[in-house]
């Protein structure tokens, strides 16, 4: 025997991922005109309702009757007209209802159950209204209340017999409606999606939905994984999604770090002891503060080793980056983070991967070197199979190299390798060095142009936050090699 109830409540649970976006920068025109909090709220997908889902749905299947029925009596109108408004930070989605294009007016159809306390224009209504006038770029627009106890039984904004017959379009009112959605954008970049009350970052106003919140938190989304799945090697007890201890990633920055003046000292070329090696393990989850202060983000998939940068085409296809290509896919570390920090079906939705049924198990913030950059630039130091991954043994040259350059260490994805970061120049005439090391593995070391899949498990012992000057380093490694 067929459970209603449960069939019903799967097929609206199902139905409701067009309802909301995750991305920081996109709006959609029907949650606009909420409040700032609601605004939050309604654009992440947090808010939660035993009937709001099978209200939405009733008053968009009478939507979609009238629209039907009201274009197969008016060839020219348009319906469900898509709009997509790029203000540069943010932009609009939404489907205008109506547009008639002879007329040039947009119109807003609104199903209610009553005409209780109805008091027109609802400002929520205007507010959704310019944004569909603002994206066909017309000037005048009409809101069309209907009731669905009686469809016969139609209000409509302005009235018929009013002065003016239709909503004449606001620029100032538009420009707040931008303004607000920049303020709501800023504070997802500052303190990510919410995953608990306690987390939402605007305080209830006194309107209706507030008064009625009811939120729900599907996704806790925690700090970026090291691929596992789950959060890599961080053990902070405060792991809230992109809270302002989050974007530190959870690691005291130390004080007591070995001086990257000290690696000017070390004489590199003296001929390791083969019969040495070391253990180079990891200790946390870390990225170096003078990386996250670098505008140099895009982002991986942690297998692929192409740089994605989602926010330049809206794909998780490698993105453009070439000299000749006159881009730029480089962000900012939050950029990056909050990408990185979205659950993978959210990333998904929101920029499709190439193969939408081979997903990869997470995305990380990755660098990607400029091809011009400044003086000294950051360069890139690349071991590969070098190390033992289930020990964590080098060799002593291996070891030697790594104390020589004095900077943020991390092991690579499959766990052979190792990546160094330091500032430095190589010798002028060389644009990128390769070479075998003399016991095992190889080297390279790049100063420009270079994509760089992170991971961020940091060595234990070397330094957590410091990208030192390191340009005689690099000289002598190339000098000896």
């Amino acid at each position: 025997m067929i459970d209603f109830e449960e069939q019903i409540s799967s097929i609206l649970a199902a139905d409701t991922n067009d309802l909301y976006e995750r991305d920081p920068e996109t709006f959609f025109a029907a949650h606009i005109g909420f409040c700032p909090r609601q605004l939050y709220v309604n654009k992440l997908g947090l808010s939660k309702s035993k009937t709001y889902w099978g209200k939405y749905r009733a008053s968009r299947l009478i939507q979609n009757y009238f629209e039907q029925q009201i274009s197969d009596r008016n060839p020219t109108l348009e319906t469900e007209v898509s709009l997509n408004i790029d203000e540069g930070p943010v932009r609009f989605l939404g489907r205008c209802t109506l547009y008639d294009p002879a007329d040039e007016i947009a119109y807003v159809l609104k199903v209610r159950n009553g005409w209780y306390k109805f008091s027109p224009p609802i400002d929520r209504h205007l507010d959704q209204l310019h944004i569909y006038m603002q994206g066909l770029g017309v000037e005048q627009g009409k809101l069309v209340y209907v009731s669905k106890n009686d469809l016969s039984d139609i209000r409509e904004w302005p009235c018929p017999d009013a002065d003016s017959s239709a909503i004449q379009f606001d620029e100032s009112r538009y420009e707040q409606l931008v303004t607000k959605a920049k303020r709501i954008r800023n504070q997802i970049w500052t303190h990510g999606i919410a995953t608990s009350e306690a987390e939402i970052p605007l305080e209830k106003c006194g309107c209706y939905f507030c008064q009625e919140e009811s939120l729900a938190f599907p996704d806790a989304v925690h700090p970026m994984s090291d691929g596992s799945g789950e959060p890599a090697l961080d053990t902070s007890e405060n792991r809230g999604c992109m809270a302002e201890e989050t974007v530190e990633t959870g690691v005291t920055d130390s004080t007591d770090q070995t001086s990257s003046t000290e690696a000017e000292t070390r004489d590199l070329l003296d001929e390791p002891d083969s019969n040495d090696t070391r253990i180079l393990d990891v200790d946390s989850y870390h990225i170096p503060v003078e990386l996250r202060d670098l505008d140099i983000w895009v982002v991986w998939d942690g297998r692929s080793k192409v740089a994605l940068a989602p926010w330049q085409a809206d794909t998780m296809y490698p993105c453009e980056w070439a000299a000749s290509k006159d881009v730029n896919p480089r962000r900012g570390f939050q950029k990056a983070k909050m990408v990185a920090d979205l659950p993978l079906r959210e990333i998904h939705r929101a920029w499709p991967f190439p193969d939408g049924e081979d997903l990869p198990e997470a995305v990380h913030p990755a660098v990607l070197l400029p091809h011009d950059p400044p003086d000294p630039p950051l360069s890139f130091v690349d071991f590969d199979d070098v190390r033992d991954p289930e020990t964590g043994e080098v060799s002593d040259e291996v070891a030697t190299l790594v104390d020589a350059l004095d900077g943020y260490t991390e092991v690579s994805q499959s766990g052979t390798g190792l990546h160094v970061y330091v500032r430095g120049r190589l010798p002028e005439g060389v644009g990128a060095f390769a070479t075998a090391l003399s016991q095992r593995g190889a080297l390279e070391i790049y100063d420009h142009a270079r994509f760089t899949g992170g991971t961020w498990r940091h060595v234990a012992g070397t330094p957590l936050d410091s990208v030192p000057e390191a340009t005689d380093v690099l000289a002598a490694i190339v000098s000896r090699y």
